[in-house]
């Protein structure tokens, strides 16, 4: 199970950054937004703060959930499936951003 949350670690790591960047790309307005409530714009630039806010939470409790109190002398598996829910919270959160942007 330590392998799987390894492994789980190790995908989370490397797909959180291309999925920041690309929120980033993404949703962030290009024009002003006092005029327009919809796209990027909508609910008061919503899908950026998703990306902005909501990613780097989800990563650090999974990364948190994963492997506090689950390492040194404990004898306690790590939570081997948390990283794998997180890459799912991630790419849940993309998409709830793209459709917000794209309504």
């Amino acid at each position: 199970m330590k392998a799987a949350a390894v492994l789980g670690t190790v995908l989370l790591v490397l797909l959180t950054p291309p999925a920041f960047l690309y929120g980033l790309f993404a949703f962030t307005p290009t024009i002003g937004c006092e005029d327009s409530n919809t796209g990027v714009c909508a609910y008061g630039q919503l899908p950026m703060m998703l990306n902005l806010l909501g990613l780097p939470v989800l990563v650090l409790v999974a990364l948190l959930g994963t492997w506090v109190g689950r390492t040194g002398r404990s004898t306690r598996p790590p939570r081997f499936l948390v990283p794998y829910v997180g890459i799912l919270a991630v790419l849940g959160l993309e998409y709830l951003g793209y459709a917000i942007a794209s309504s």
